[in-house]
């Protein structure tokens, strides 16, 4: 496999510094990837670290993270690629991997017994919002909806961010169905530029869902 390809800190155009963007994760966010490499990698988060060749990244992601503090979310490009360097995957092989795991995690603790009580089209029609309650830039709504599809549009994501979240928006949305008893059909989102923030380019995300 070749060398995975790192993406720049900050992307082309952006008009802030490493770790000063305006868009926002919540530190679970990046307290899930310490636990991840920690539980099933050996070396745990060193691991990752001694892969990463920026040190801002690599100080970034070893520091103690507050679940529900906001941190920067445009590191995340990097950090994915470098996190499947680490593993010898390539990086849509690693992302699939990874939101899987991380889905089951999330969605198959606590939460998993008020799934199991929904119907698949409620957990659908509310999933969108739960979802973006990670972020601090995105807003979310229910485009269409009948009893076994729906469609649900993210709007204000930044272009470098919208391959990850694709990903993670199906897989998330995927899982908690099959909790609710359904059997689901997540297409690929279908992306739409609209406008430009803090110097970068933003997309809209539709994702039809089907049970």
């Amino acid at each position: 496999m070749s060398r995975v390809a790192i993406p720049p800190l900050v992307p082309v155009g952006a008009e802030f510094a490493f770790g000063q963007s305006p868009f926002h994760a919540k530190g679970v966010l990046y307290l899930g990837t310490q636990s991840f490499f920690s539980e099933h990698v050996r070396g745990g988060i060193d691991a990752l670290a001694q892969e990463i060749e920026d040190e801002p990244l690599r100080a970034f992601i070893t520091q103690k993270f507050l679940a529900s503090s906001l941190y920067d979310v445009m590191p995340v490009p990097a950090l994915i690629a470098y996190e499947a360097r680490t593993l010898r995957m390539g990086v849509d092989d690693y992302l699939l991997h990874r939101t899987r795991h991380q889905a089951k995690k999330d969605l198959g603790g606590v939460y998993a017994w008020l799934l199991r009580l929904a119907t698949p089209q409620l957990v659908a029609s509310r999933l969108p919002r739960i979802m973006l309650q990670m972020f601090d830039f995105a807003q979310a709504e229910v485009v269409s909806e009948s009893p076994h599809e729906m469609v649900a549009r993210f709007t204000g994501i930044p272009a470098p961010l919208a391959p990850w979240l694709n990903v993670c928006l199906a897989v998330y949305a995927e899982t908690a169905i099959k909790l609710a008893g359904g059997n689901p059909t997540i297409d690929a989102g279908t992306l739409r530029s609209s406008g430009t923030r803090a110097g970068l380019p933003l997309v809209d995300l539709e994702v039809p869902i089907r049970w």
